[in-house]
This record gives C-alpha cells, structure tokens and sequence, in this order.
C-alpha cells in the first residue's frame, strides 16, 4: 500500500513527516490499516508489510502495556500528547509517539499516530525495571516453538548496591545488543537475548562483576540457563511451569530452582510434575486449603462493601510448595485447575449465605475458558443467593480464547452474580479483555498502590486507568493500600473501593462487620 493508493492522506502525511519518522493510521482497535515513512531502515521491513498488525507490534515488549493504555483513551480524549516509547527494533529505538482521533460522517473512526525523533537526548532505560516483559517475551516463543533459552543471573554483594541496577543495564546492553531483561527480585535478574544471538553466560557473569566492581560494588555473579525447549508439551503446559519457575527464582535464586525441580529445564519440570497429580487431586477432594477473608471498603465512607475469599493451601507430603502462587501453578501445570476452582466456588458460594456481606472468590482464566466448566460452576452458582457472590477472574494463564471468557461473564451477569477482573495493569493484554469482557469490577494490581504517594508518572498511570475502568462502565477496587495517605490519594483519582491491611488482614469472617474497618497502629484487622 502507498501514498499514491490514497490521495486524501497526501497533505497530511507531508504536513506529519516535517517531524515524524513514521506514520501509522489505525483502527480503535489497534488494527494498523495505513503505514508510511522509515519503517524499512528503523524496524527492517517496508512499510507496507505492516498494514493487518496491531499498533502494539511497533514498539517494544517493555512498552507495551503503556502503549495501551494511551490507545484505549485516545478516542475518549481526542489526542495523545507526546509521549516517549522504544521501537520493536533491535537497539530499542527511542521514540516520540503523538496522535489524534479523525472521524469523518459516516466512516469508522481512525487514529493518526506518528512516531518522531525526541527533541533531547533519552537516557538508557533501566534494565532491571520489571520482569513481566521478560516473562511475556518468553511466553510468546513458547506460543510460537522457538524454544530457546531463559538467561538466569544472581548477584551476591558484600557492599552497597545503589548503583548495581546501572551497572546491569550497561553491561548487559553493551555484552548483548537488543536483550530483554528483568529483575524477578533484588540482585536476581533473568535476559532473553535475540533468537539468533548465542551467548556464554560464564562471560557475561564475568563482565559483570567487572561493572559492578566499577561502580564501587563487590560481589559474585553467578548463572544459569532455563531451557524453554517443550519437547511436545502444550504450550500452555510450558507457560504455566515458565511462571512457577520465574517465582521459585525470586524467592529462592539458582539453588531454589535446582531444589523444585527445574535443572533439567521446563519440560523436565512439568514431567516431574506430574507425578504429583494424584496428590494433588486428593488435597482438592479432602480440602487441603483454608479460605480466610479479607475486607473490601468503600474509599468515600469505610464502609465495608465485600469479602474477598483469599485461598491458603496446606502442606502436603512429598510436594514443596512455597505459597499460595505456587500451589495455583502447580495445580494449572498438573491439569487441575477446574477441580480446584469448583471446589473453591462451592465454599465460597456456601459461607456467602450466611456471610455478613457478599463473598468474592477467584476463577483461573484457563478455566473459565472451558465450556464444561462453565456449565458445572453456572449450575453450582444458580442456588446461590443473588447478589451473595462475586467471581474474579485472575489471568494466571494467556487467554487464547477471549470469546469463551466473554460468555462466561455474561452468563455469570445473567444469574445476577458481578463479576470482576483481578490484576488490572498487570498484564499487557488487560485492555484487550476489558474491551471484550463485560465486567461490574476491575482490581487494580497491587504493585502501582506504594506509587501514588507522590505525584508523578505512577500516579498519573493510576489516574489514567481508572479513567479507563469509568469509561468501561466498571467500578475500580485497589488491593494493598496500607495507609491513609495511599486511600485518601486513591480516592481522589476516582477508585471507588479499597482493600489492604489498612482496613483488615485475612483471616476467619467476623461475627458482626457491619461497622467501619480501620487499622489502629499494629492492631491490623480490628474492627470499629
């Protein structure tokens, strides 16, 4: 597709390309529909082999989620001011995205977006800022059969570490031109290079500890590979171990990940895991789990407006489990996750009849994504008392089919049963579900609460997402507000509940809670 093919843009794309270096028409939905400018010399392939992908596929994995957000208020704004973000390119380009809403009678509206050259000089962005993208990266290659490796370093310092996040982004930027990487925990870092790129890790363990000894800090790096090869393992199979992994190697390091089962890789692991399955299906059955309840407020007055169903597993013999996340994952990897959730669901659905206040329980993506399974929990759920529960969606699992999910809402909303979706922000596919998915609740993921104390981008993002969440007709819950500062500041940008230790901690369901909750000093969970 060319200029030529569409005259009316002519003048326009002369007028964008006196700044832009790209210039891309799309559809509301991200849809690129036209493309022109350097794409060739900046992403490697001609313009035209664009038109038909997302908006998304431009820029890279890191950037993402904040490329979301600013589509989804786009046309409810009518322009996006520029905004910086790296192009999907090797050297992670940086970039001044810019746009507006164009809507002509009797045509869909368009978004004209143009990606231009920052008018100063943009510093490298931490490396070390996050894991999801790593973490979503990986999951792609396993979606798509590249197999491949997971990168693992752990750094042990015996001085300050101030300055250790630079020295990472440095050394592996300048070892590893174009690699993704991540901190999974303080001093625990996990790289994708590029397919092609093969790299001797004892080289990058050595070269980094050179950076870190040159920025004042001493210590020892050492490393490990994580084969994502599947060796005919589902791909869904080999994401679910790739989390459990990732969180066994935050809390535990190198040695964690040895001692749970994942030195011979992902396909290894999930093998060794499935030995465990008859185990665990008994703890499901005999209900090896506790459910403890945790308040949900509203901002404006105190009031208690809900229950959320928190699940705590037992111990159970021959398994290692490090926490409830775990337990979850593992129960996904062996097959078990519709077990678990009905079981959890048919609890729940019982303590809410006699509950002080309605109970909101959690069901897996993977699960509501089976027909079966919505069927048997729609037939649980069809006695239950209307308005007595509320199902939250969590995404531990890529939603392959959107469409299963959004039926399964629809149907939960048919009984008169809210439903709610967990961890927004927290993944990159978030605005894609809440476009599709009908939903009375989005929860806000926990990480961005600690940032809105002070006025800036966090806060600004918190702003912009319950802006969203209000455009979407959805009323928005922050989870993990430990102070009054942190609600008072939240209720200010417009969320509606909260939920933390500032207003309970988990635990048995009080017998009166009809009053206020407030945390008084180191007395968490009382009531007043």
């Amino acid at each position: 597709m060319t200029a030529a093919q569409h005259p009316p843009r002519e003048r326009f794309v002369t007028f964008s390309f006196a700044a832009a270096d790209l210039l891309v028409e799309a559809t509301t939905e991200g849809t690129i529909t036209f493309a022109i400018g350097a794409f060739h010399s900046l992403l490697g392939r001609p313009s035209e082999s664009f038109v038909g992908q997302k908006v998304r596929d431009l820029v890279a994995p890191g950037d993402r989620e904040a490329l979301d957000q600013a589509l989804t208020l786009l046309p409810m704004r009518g322009r996006q001011v520029p905004m910086t973000l790296r192009l999907a390119d090797k050297a992670r380009t940086p970039r001044a995205l810019a746009g507006l809403l164009f809507a002509e009678a009797g045509r869909p509206a368009k978004l004209c977006l143009t990606f231009a050259a920052l008018p100063l000089p943009l510093s490298k962005p931490a490396s070390g800022a996050a894991m999801r993208p790593v973490l979503e990266a990986a999951q792609a290659r396993l979606r798509q059969g590249e197999g491949g490796e997971l990168n693992l370093l752990e750094i042990s310092t015996s001085g300050p570490t101030r300055n250790q996040s630079v020295a990472i982004g440095a050394v592996l930027e300048e070892i590893i031109p174009g690699a993704l990487a991540g901190e999974a925990a303080p001093g625990r870092i996990g790289f994708l290079a590029e397919p092609a790129v093969s790299q001797d890790l004892v080289t990058v363990a050595a070269a980094l500890e050179d950076a870190l000894r040159t920025h004042g800090v001493a210590g020892t790096v050492a490393a490990q590979r994580l084969s994502l090869a599947a060796d005919a393992l589902t791909p869904d199979q080999m994401a679910r171990a790739l989390r459990h992994a990732l969180g066994v190697f935050a809390r535990g390091g190198i040695e964690g990940l040895a001692k749970a089962g994942f030195a011979g890789g992902l396909a290894d692991y999930v093998r060794q895991a499935g030995k465990h399955a008859a185990v665990l299906r008994r703890a499901i059955r005999e209900e090896r789990y506790q459910l403890l309840y945790q308040p949900i407020v509203r901002l404006g007055d105190r009031g208690l407006h809900h229950y959320e169903a928190l699940l705590r597993p037992h111990a159970i013999n021959g398994v290692e489990i490090g926490g409830t996340q775990d337990f979850v994952t593992l129960i996904e990897t062996v097959g078990l996750a519709h077990e678990l959730d009905l079981a959890v669901a048919k609890r729940a659905a019982a303590v809410a009849s006699h509950a002080p206040a309605p109970i909101a329980f959690n069901v897996s993506s993977l699960s509501l994504q089976d027909g079966g399974f919505r069927a048997t929990l729609l037939a649980q759920l069809a006695g239950a008392a209307k308005g007595r529960v509320i199902v939250e969606m969590t995404e531990t699992a890529e939603i392959e089919d959107l469409e299963q999910v959004r039926q399964g809402a629809e149907a939960l909303r048919g009984l008169g049963i809210p439903f709610c979706l967990d961890d927004f922000g927290a993944g990159s596919a978030d605005m894609r579900i809440l476009r599709a998915v009908p939903a009375d609740y989005v929860k806000l993921d926990g990480s961005y609460v600690p940032g809105v104390a002070q006025a800036g981008r966090e806060r600004n993002f918190v702003a912009a997402m319950a802006e969203i969440a209000r455009a979407a007709g959805c009323a928005m819950v922050a989870e993990r507000i430990e102070s009054e500062s942190e609600a008072e500041i939240l209720h200010g940008l417009g969320i509606t509940y909260g939920q933390g230790w500032l207003f309970g901690r988990p635990g048995p369901l009080p017998e009166n809670a009809s009053g206020v909750a407030r945390r008084r000093g180191a007395s968490a969970g009382k009531w007043e």
